[in-house]
Protein backbone atom coordinates (compact mmCIF):
# COMPACT_ATOMS: atom_id res chain seq x y z
CA UNK A 1 0.00 0.00 0.00
CA UNK A 2 1.31 3.51 -1.33
CA UNK A 3 1.80 6.25 1.72
CA UNK A 4 -0.90 8.26 -0.06
CA UNK A 5 -3.32 5.28 0.33
CA UNK A 6 -2.55 4.64 3.86
CA UNK A 7 -3.01 8.09 5.15
CA UNK A 8 -6.96 7.56 3.06
CA UNK A 9 -7.57 5.03 5.14
CA UNK A 10 -6.12 6.54 8.95
CA UNK A 11 -8.13 9.54 7.97
CA UNK A 12 -11.34 7.53 7.25
CA UNK A 13 -11.10 5.43 10.13
CA UNK A 14 -10.24 8.65 12.52
CA UNK A 15 -13.30 10.46 11.13
CA UNK A 16 -15.55 9.10 9.16
CA UNK A 17 -17.96 10.16 6.95
CA UNK A 18 -16.35 13.87 7.92
CA UNK A 19 -13.18 13.29 6.31
CA UNK A 20 -14.82 11.86 3.03
CA UNK A 21 -16.97 14.66 2.56
CA UNK A 22 -13.99 17.03 3.16
CA UNK A 23 -12.46 15.32 0.36
CA UNK A 24 -15.19 15.16 -2.14
CA UNK A 25 -15.75 19.04 -1.85
CA UNK A 26 -12.28 19.35 -2.33
CA UNK A 27 -12.65 16.51 -5.57
CA UNK A 28 -15.60 18.47 -6.56
CA UNK A 29 -13.92 22.15 -7.07
CA UNK A 30 -11.04 20.92 -8.71
CA UNK A 31 -13.06 18.50 -11.31
CA UNK A 32 -15.30 21.56 -12.32
CA UNK A 33 -12.23 23.45 -13.06
CA UNK A 34 -10.60 20.80 -14.95
CA UNK A 35 -14.00 20.40 -17.22
CA UNK A 36 -14.19 23.65 -17.76
CA UNK A 37 -10.93 24.23 -19.13
CA UNK A 38 -11.63 21.03 -21.50
CA UNK A 39 -11.17 21.64 -25.03
CA UNK A 40 -12.18 20.05 -28.56
CA UNK A 41 -15.49 19.23 -27.04
CA UNK A 42 -17.34 18.68 -30.76
CA UNK A 43 -14.48 16.03 -31.59
CA UNK A 44 -14.87 14.27 -27.90
CA UNK A 45 -18.58 14.58 -28.38
CA UNK A 46 -19.03 12.72 -31.09
CA UNK A 47 -16.43 9.93 -30.41
CA UNK A 48 -18.71 9.83 -26.57
CA UNK A 49 -22.20 8.80 -28.66
CA UNK A 50 -20.36 6.46 -30.92
CA UNK A 51 -19.25 4.66 -27.96
CA UNK A 52 -22.52 5.14 -25.97
CA UNK A 53 -24.53 3.36 -28.90
CA UNK A 54 -22.14 0.57 -28.89
CA UNK A 55 -22.79 0.10 -25.50
CA UNK A 56 -26.96 0.60 -25.48
CA UNK A 57 -27.16 -0.71 -29.10
CA UNK A 58 -25.05 -3.76 -28.88
CA UNK A 59 -23.43 -4.69 -25.15
CA UNK A 60 -26.41 -4.43 -23.39
CA UNK A 61 -28.99 -7.08 -22.37
CA UNK A 62 -32.46 -6.15 -24.68
CA UNK A 63 -30.51 -4.37 -27.58
CA UNK A 64 -32.35 -3.89 -30.34
CA UNK A 65 -35.31 -3.38 -29.06
CA UNK A 66 -37.10 -0.28 -27.39
CA UNK A 67 -36.26 0.91 -24.41
CA UNK A 68 -37.06 3.54 -21.69
CA UNK A 69 -33.55 5.93 -21.65
CA UNK A 70 -33.53 8.22 -18.57
CA UNK A 71 -30.81 11.04 -19.68
CA UNK A 72 -30.00 13.99 -18.07
CA UNK A 73 -30.23 17.46 -20.03
CA UNK A 74 -26.55 18.83 -20.30
CA UNK A 75 -25.50 22.13 -18.07
CA UNK A 76 -22.85 24.27 -18.42
CA UNK A 77 -19.33 22.22 -18.77
CA UNK A 78 -21.01 18.67 -18.86
CA UNK A 79 -20.81 15.81 -21.06
CA UNK A 80 -23.39 17.28 -24.11
CA UNK A 81 -26.35 15.19 -24.69
CA UNK A 82 -28.78 17.45 -26.91
CA UNK A 83 -27.38 15.80 -29.84
CA UNK A 84 -27.53 11.90 -28.36
CA UNK A 85 -31.32 12.28 -26.96
CA UNK A 86 -32.42 13.66 -30.79
CA UNK A 87 -30.59 10.51 -31.79
CA UNK A 88 -31.95 8.25 -29.48
CA UNK A 89 -35.38 9.94 -30.47
CA UNK A 90 -34.70 8.89 -33.76
CA UNK A 91 -33.95 5.52 -33.12
CA UNK A 92 -37.38 4.96 -31.72
CA UNK A 93 -36.31 4.76 -28.30
CA UNK A 94 -38.26 6.48 -25.64
CA UNK A 95 -36.38 9.16 -23.70
CA UNK A 96 -37.09 10.81 -20.58
CA UNK A 97 -35.47 13.58 -18.55
CA UNK A 98 -35.30 14.71 -14.99
CA UNK A 99 -37.32 17.18 -12.97
CA UNK A 100 -36.91 17.44 -9.59
CA UNK A 101 -40.75 18.03 -7.52
CA UNK A 102 -40.30 18.27 -3.26
CA UNK A 103 -36.65 17.64 -3.53
CA UNK A 104 -37.13 14.60 -5.34
CA UNK A 105 -35.58 13.74 -8.92
CA UNK A 106 -38.53 12.06 -11.46
CA UNK A 107 -38.39 11.02 -15.07
CA UNK A 108 -40.58 13.06 -17.39
CA UNK A 109 -41.23 12.46 -21.42
CA UNK A 110 -38.47 14.99 -23.17
CA UNK A 111 -40.44 16.48 -25.72
CA UNK A 112 -40.42 20.68 -26.77
CA UNK A 113 -41.19 22.48 -24.16
CA UNK A 114 -38.66 22.79 -21.23
CA UNK A 115 -38.60 24.95 -17.56
CA UNK A 116 -35.49 26.12 -16.42
CA UNK A 117 -35.32 24.56 -12.62
CA UNK A 118 -33.47 27.29 -9.39
CA UNK A 119 -30.16 26.05 -10.87
CA UNK A 120 -31.04 26.95 -14.26
CA UNK A 121 -31.35 23.75 -15.44
CA UNK A 122 -33.71 22.42 -18.59
CA UNK A 123 -36.31 20.60 -17.22
CA UNK A 124 -39.06 19.05 -19.52
CA UNK A 125 -42.45 19.92 -19.00
CA UNK A 126 -45.07 17.26 -18.83
CA UNK A 127 -46.29 14.54 -16.56
CA UNK A 128 -43.83 11.95 -14.26
CA UNK A 129 -43.72 8.47 -15.57
CA UNK A 130 -44.00 5.74 -13.35
CA UNK A 131 -43.08 3.18 -14.99
CA UNK A 132 -39.91 1.26 -15.50
CA UNK A 133 -36.60 2.77 -16.80
CA UNK A 134 -33.73 0.74 -18.61
CA UNK A 135 -31.01 2.67 -18.72
CA UNK A 136 -29.73 5.92 -17.22
CA UNK A 137 -27.76 7.97 -18.82
CA UNK A 138 -25.63 9.73 -15.58
CA UNK A 139 -23.63 13.08 -15.15
CA UNK A 140 -20.89 13.28 -13.26
CA UNK A 141 -17.73 15.31 -11.65
CA UNK A 142 -15.71 12.05 -11.49
CA UNK A 143 -16.08 8.43 -11.44
CA UNK A 144 -13.27 5.76 -10.81
CA UNK A 145 -12.67 2.03 -12.12
CA UNK A 146 -15.31 0.88 -9.59
CA UNK A 147 -18.04 2.32 -10.15
CA UNK A 148 -17.50 5.02 -7.31
CA UNK A 149 -19.10 8.10 -8.98
CA UNK A 150 -18.42 11.67 -7.54
CA UNK A 151 -21.74 13.94 -8.22
CA UNK A 152 -22.64 17.24 -7.22
CA UNK A 153 -23.60 16.57 -3.38
CA UNK A 154 -27.29 17.00 -3.53
CA UNK A 155 -28.06 12.89 -3.55
CA UNK A 156 -30.73 13.62 -6.34
CA UNK A 157 -29.56 11.04 -8.29
CA UNK A 158 -28.55 8.44 -5.90
CA UNK A 159 -31.57 8.23 -4.33
CA UNK A 160 -33.30 7.75 -7.88
CA UNK A 161 -30.42 4.74 -8.61
CA UNK A 162 -31.69 3.22 -4.78
CA UNK A 163 -35.15 3.31 -6.10
CA UNK A 164 -34.53 1.31 -9.29
CA UNK A 165 -31.51 -1.13 -8.50
CA UNK A 166 -32.56 -3.07 -11.99
CA UNK A 167 -31.88 -0.06 -14.03
CA UNK A 168 -28.35 -0.23 -15.69
CA UNK A 169 -26.60 2.93 -15.09
CA UNK A 170 -24.47 4.55 -17.05
CA UNK A 171 -21.32 7.15 -16.34
CA UNK A 172 -21.33 9.39 -19.08
CA UNK A 173 -17.95 11.87 -19.06
CA UNK A 174 -15.03 12.98 -20.87
CA UNK A 175 -11.88 10.70 -20.26
CA UNK A 176 -10.18 12.76 -17.69
CA UNK A 177 -13.17 12.26 -15.64
CA UNK A 178 -12.31 8.94 -14.69
CA UNK A 179 -10.24 8.84 -11.79
CA UNK A 180 -7.90 6.56 -9.78
CA UNK A 181 -9.98 6.78 -6.76
CA UNK A 182 -13.52 8.91 -5.79
CA UNK A 183 -13.92 8.89 -2.35
CA UNK A 184 -17.34 7.29 -1.05
CA UNK A 185 -20.09 6.01 1.02
CA UNK A 186 -22.59 3.22 1.49
CA UNK A 187 -25.20 5.47 0.42
CA UNK A 188 -23.67 6.75 -2.88
CA UNK A 189 -24.89 4.30 -5.89
CA UNK A 190 -22.24 2.76 -8.22
CA UNK A 191 -22.25 2.19 -11.96
CA UNK A 192 -23.00 -0.32 -14.27
CA UNK A 193 -20.67 0.97 -17.29
CA UNK A 194 -18.55 3.77 -17.56
CA UNK A 195 -18.57 5.49 -21.12
CA UNK A 196 -16.02 8.16 -22.17
CA UNK A 197 -14.30 9.61 -25.71
CA UNK A 198 -12.30 6.82 -25.73
CA UNK A 199 -13.01 3.57 -23.63
CA UNK A 200 -15.86 1.87 -22.77
CA UNK A 201 -15.53 0.33 -19.18
CA UNK A 202 -17.87 -2.74 -18.22
CA UNK A 203 -17.56 -2.78 -14.40
CA UNK A 204 -18.38 -5.24 -11.56
CA UNK A 205 -21.83 -4.49 -11.17
CA UNK A 206 -22.51 -5.01 -14.71
CA UNK A 207 -21.91 -8.59 -14.49
CA UNK A 208 -25.68 -9.60 -16.03
CA UNK A 209 -25.51 -7.41 -18.94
Amino acid sequence: MRKTELRFVQATDEKGAESIEKRKAKLRQYMKGRRADNENRDVKELLMNENLYKVIFEGLKGAGTRLNFFVYLSYSSEAPTDKLVEGLKQRGQAVYCPRIENGEMYPVLCGEDFSLSAYGIREPIGETFLGEMDIAIIPLLGVDERGNRLGYGGGYYDRFLRERPKMKRIAFCYDFQVLKDVPHTQTDEKMDVIVTDRQIIYLERDSER
